[in-house]
């Protein structure tokens, strides 16, 4: 049975999740920029990430907005869908900086109980009922993994 959720909600809830998210990773004492820095080493040592992370999260923030403002159309549906995508992708790699680490990792507690169950009820909702094709749901699972898989990259650097 396929659990029927309005888009509406679903997107106030992943607005809600990032919100969420984003809290704990940077009001947890010790914090998001301290625990990646130690599994993401940078190479130089006055390289700090605190205004990219700022700038990234706020564009997740703005396509959550971007979505309940197109709402049920196609344009929202795919807003929505990325951003879900990303974040999904998001909670993973918090779990393996988690397993690398051995260690808490702000975020992964929103990511796994937010932005997991979120990802796949939105799958089951918009992809399942056709609302959003599945070559879409495909390619922004890609740019979901891929943005992570490069971050990790570009910090290796």
């Amino acid at each position: 049975m396929i659990m029927n959720v309005t888009f509406s909600t679903l997107a106030i809830l992943l607005t809600a999740a990032v919100i969420l998210h984003v809290t704990e990773e940077f009001l947890v004492p010790g914090g998001f920029v301290d625990w990646y820095a130690q599994l993401m080493p940078p190479k130089t040592e006055k390289k700090n990430n605190t205004g990219f992370l700022v700038w990234i999260n706020t564009l997740m923030m703005f396509v959550c907005a971007l979505a309940l403002y197109f709402g049920n159309t196609g344009l929202g549906y795919s807003f929505w869908y990325f951003n879900a995508s990303i974040a999904a992708a998001n909670a993973c790699f918090h779990l393996w900086g988690v397993l690398k680490l051995k260690a808490y990792s702000p975020g992964v507690v929103t990511g796994f109980l937010l932005y997991i169950p979120l990802f796949v009820i939105g799958t089951l909702q918009l992809v399942g009922t056709g609302l959003f094709p599945l070559h879409k749901a495909i390619v922004a699972i890609a740019i979901g993994i891929g943005y992570h898989v490069f971050s990790v990259i570009r910090q290796a650097k």
